[in-house]
């Protein structure tokens, strides 16, 4: 079973490239470091509430679906 913050992580990646955007692109955006969006999608680091707000709104997407991406990760 993946823990949680490697469900993040993937589920951050998925919705990362399916908007073609690179890590890159999404740090410039989301105004957080692009190494720090590399440790989060591989599930290195656990993002605060503030991070998943502001990577949401940098996507595009409610916070509301990227938890729902995170759980559909971490039940699979």
């Amino acid at each position: 079973m993946k823990t949680k913050t490697k469900a993040f992580g993937k589920a951050l990646k998925k919705i990362r490239v399916k908007k073609k955007l690179t890590q890159a692109n999404l740090s410039l955006q989301a105004n957080l470091a692009r190494v720090y969006i590399s440790e989060l999608e591989y599930g290195k680091k656990s993002p605060s509430i503030e991070t998943i707000f502001k990577i949401s709104k940098a996507l595009n997407v409610k916070c509301s679906k990227l938890m729902d991406l995170t759980e559909e990760e971490f039940f699979k």
